[in-house]
């Protein structure tokens, strides 16, 4: 090859690029990943989790000992006036000086396991904080797939109206022209004129909307609101969604229930932890203390001793009220209540997706018939054009027409939207979703 046409190659492909970047395309993927990096929730949640990550220690369960370094010091100034046996006699301002120093420790020996308790409680806050996270991020991939998805309904119903603003500048060149060679009348022109003007209205309306579905869209993404970009995507269905597995996958995989689920062993673990206090605690508190006391007084003038001391506590209540057993009796409940709420949950989690599932089917029959529909009224107004260019259908009769086939066009936009809300809704409860 040639170096020229090299050169014009290269250039071909370098405007091929530069075209496609200066368009700012976005694709779903791009705007989810989008989301998750710039979203100030997804960015709480993780601190939030790591939060909970950092309090799972043995020493904030308790199983670690306390050690403290004690000091101070007590100076002490009077005036004293003193006779002693021997005839001594002190009649003079004194100063006495207390000094210590030594190190305190408390160590819980036993309570009755509530520190492994308290230890797993704090490791199931983690999780639950994991959790979190991509439950947060499950609502937001949802909320950015139907912000993105409107986006492109709202750009489909546009073309929509661009593709019939062509049949109206049609009508109205036939009805000028028939008008120009006498076999046509004013009225035609004017009813083409005013119609065609609607639909130049109607066009910058949904425009209008376009630019409100990204505005929505760009808040999900925390991107500037005046950005603008180009998705080329439609409202294309996989229509190979199983039922039997949808169900499965929901009981599996849905968020919902593992989360209640962890939540359900936290209170477990909490009551558990509450009878534990029935039990003995024994505290081991070894020490050792260093002091000193100067008086400017009186017989003992200097007192320093330094030693080492160790002490074993144990305690157990014998009778609080029946406190304790409330609590417990409180927390039983509570556990109780969770299995109600994982009934409830599966129950509801199988009707959703029973409701999600005869949404998508119903969408996808709808579709199928709104498409042949929309054919048949493609090919109506051919032929109506024709006789109306031809003199031998009247401007209204076109219209009637053109208004059926504008129906048609909507109709199968929605249809086409309405089945991808179900996919998505399908999608959210098999667990899909999730990150």
């Amino acid at each position: 090859l040639s170096r020229p046409f090299h050169f014009t190659l290269y250039f071909f492909i370098f405007f091929i690029f530069s075209k496609l970047s200066a368009q700012n395309i976005l694709t779903l993927d791009s705007a989810v990943s989008l989301a998750l990096k710039n979203n100030l929730g997804i960015l709480i949640s993780t601190n939030d989790a790591q939060q909970a990550k950092n309090n799972v220690t043995k020493g904030n369960a308790g199983f670690l000992p306390n050690v403290n370094l004690v000091a101070g010091e007590t100076p002490n100034t009077a005036y004293s006036n003193q006779s002693y046996s021997t005839g001594l006699k002190v009649d003079r301002p004194t100063f006495a000086n207390n000094v210590s120093a030594g190190v305190q420790v408390s160590w819980v020996l036993y309570n009755g396991k509530r520190m492994q308790l308290e230890y797993d409680r704090l490791k199931e806050l983690q999780t639950l904080g994991e959790l979190g996270i991509k439950s947060h991020a499950e609502q937001l991939i949802y909320d950015v797939m139907r912000a993105y998805y409107n986006v492109v309904r709202q750009q489909e119903l546009y073309n929509g109206l661009k593709d019939q603003l062509d049949l109206y500048e049609e009508r109205l060149r036939i009805a000028q022209t028939r008008l120009d060679v006498g076999s046509g009348n004013r009225l035609d022109v004017l009813t083409a004129q005013s119609d065609l003007s609607v639909q130049k209205t109607q066009l910058l309306r949904q425009d209008q909307l376009i630019q409100t579905a990204q505005l929505v869209l760009n808040q999900l993404m925390t991107e500037p609101a005046e950005k603008r970009y180009v998705i080329t995507d439609t409202l294309s269905v996989q229509k190979n969604y199983d039922l039997v597995q949808v169900k499965h996958d929901a009981l599996n995989n849905n968020l919902m229930p593992e989360i209640l689920k962890h939540q359900s062993g936290i209170s477990i673990l909490t009551m558990k932890e509450i009878e534990s206090q029935k039990k003995p605690l024994i505290t081991f508190s070894p020490g050792f203390l260093l002091g000193r006391t100067d008086n400017s007084a009186g017989q003992l003038l200097l007192n320093q001793n330094a030693g080492l001391n160790a002490g074993l506590t144990f305690s157990m209540p014998l009778y609080d009220g029946k406190n304790i057993q409330r609590q417990v009796d409180n927390a039983k409940i509570e556990i109780e209540s969770y299995k109600l709420r994982t009934q409830q949950l599966n129950y509801d989690l199988e009707t959703n997706v029973n409701l999600a599932y005869q949404n998508y089917t119903n969408a996808i029959e709808v579709i199928k018939a709104e498409e042949e529909n929309l054919r048949i009224a493609k090919q109506s107004i051919a032929i109506a054009m024709e006789r109306f260019r031809l003199s031998r259908s009247t401007i209204l009769e076109l219209k009637q027409i053109q208004q059926v086939y504008e129906s048609g066009v909507n109709r199968v936009i929605s249809a086409r939207f309405d089945a991808k809300m179900a996919e998505i809704d399908l999608m959210r409860l098999s667990g899909i979703l999730k990150r």
